[in-house]
């Protein structure tokens, strides 16, 4: 079994384990969490993929962009019949070590292709900073395009821009905090102001002051609306530290500690951005009736 004694205890921790030639450092960082999100996106693309590709005439295939997207574990979850503890107890169950570099990855593609089911159809590109882990995901079939790319610190390859140029939908799990605004319009300023503009799912964690971002849906002709009717639960807290940290920053944002936390759970709003001249189509109730 994976070792706890020395797993990250705060989320600024993350940088250690996120791009590893294997994955089970990272997912055993997450596992006491009960991290949550990745099966959030992915029931949240099931349950609405035929209104968005009616809409967005898509015939039966969504292209969407994976923003931030680690080890691809929303596309392994969206291809394959495994739940997100049945992904962390897998990677939970090796102890591995730099010296075994990538000896687990043919057993990792045994596992999930013994589980792959298809039940809709997405195209997915990954971006993320992580080349390796972006590697290790296009290995196993999570992603069909992958895209080694710091949309914070500069514009979108060539590559990535003849994909976005077709994309569908954005999803993003709540991992970036208040640089997000930055990538996020990046992206749109690859994608145009004319029709065929990407929707946008992303879980804003309580203690990021979402100014800018909604700032910047407003300036973009973008309209925001939660796409569930209740806050979803992101993770609990990783140790004491983090939870002081969440509770205070979200004190200091104006929200209350039943905003940022319920159950144990950090809470997070499922949010649907879109252009406004969709915004009506279909009507967020019935995306909500689907999700939901």
């Amino acid at each position: 079994m994976g070792s706890t004694s020395n797993l990250p205890r705060h989320k600024d921790d993350f940088g250690r384990v996120y791009d590893l030639d294997d994955p089970s450092p990272y997912f055993n960082a997450l596992r006491p969490s009960d991290y949550r999100m990745p099966a959030v996106l992915a029931c949240a693309l099931k349950a609405i993929h035929r209104p968005v590709c009616a809409v967005r005439r898509a015939g039966d295939t969504l292209r969407v962009l994976d923003f931030a997207c680690g080890y691809g574990a929303v596309g392994a979850l969206l291809r394959h019949e495994v739940s997100m503890p049945e992904i962390h107890a897998w990677y939970g169950g090796r102890h591995w070590r730099p010296i075994d570099a990538r000896r687990h990855w043919e057993a990792d593609a045994a596992f999930f292709a013994a589980r792959r089911a298809e039940p809709v159809t997405f195209e997915i590109g990954g971006a993320d900073v992580a080349g390796v882990a972006l590697e290790y995901a296009a290995a196993l079939g999570f992603l069909d395009r992958t895209f080694h790319e710091n949309l914070v610190d500069e514009a979108p390859s060539e590559a990535l821009k003849l994909f976005l140029h077709g994309v569908d939908l954005v999803v993003e799990s709540g991992s970036l905090g208040d640089l997000l605004p930055i990538a996020f319009e990046r992206i749109l300023d690859c994608s145009g102001d004319g029709g065929g503009r990407p929707w946008f799912i992303y879980g804003p964690r309580p203690d990021v002051d979402w100014s800018s971002l909604n700032g910047l849906w407003k300036e973009r002709g973008y309209r925001a609306e939660g796409l569930g009717t209740e806050p979803v639960r992101y993770r609990k807290p990783l140790g004491a530290q983090e939870l002081a940290d969440m509770l205070r920053v979200g004190r200091a944002l104006g929200r209350s500690e039943e905003a940022v936390m319920r159950d144990g759970y950090l809470l997070v709003d499922m949010t649907l951005a879109r252009p406004e001249a969709d915004a009506g189509n279909p009507p967020i109730a019935r995306l909500r009736r689907n999700y939901g």
